[in-house]
């Protein structure tokens, strides 16, 4: 019979080399990438990047100009094949 010293030796200070008393089971460590730190931006930045830079509506006025400036060079290209001079509509 083993003595009460011996069982509390046992109970509180396992042993520890390579020929250990009771096999433990081996502790897999995974580690997660930390998170990068993102750059503190400035307060006066205005952050835009999914943003339309225009609205809409205010380029409306524009896209319509553009678009009447497109038929025009259509019609001069059209009009230049039968000999035509068009000169375009006075802006």
């Amino acid at each position: 019979m083993r003595s009460l010293l011996a069982v509390l030796c046992a109970l509180f200070l396992p042993a520890r080399g390579k020929h250990r008393a009771t096999p433990t089971p081996a502790v897999r460590r995974f580690h997660r990438p930390l998170p990068t730190p993102k750059a503190p931006r400035p307060a006066d930045v205005i952050e835009a990047d999914r943003l339309p830079l225009v609205r809409p509506y205010l380029g409306g006025f524009e896209w319509q100009q553009e678009g009447e400036r497109q038929l025009d060079r259509r019609a001069a290209a059209a009009l230049s094949t039968t000999g035509v001079d068009f000169l375009g509509v006075p802006a």
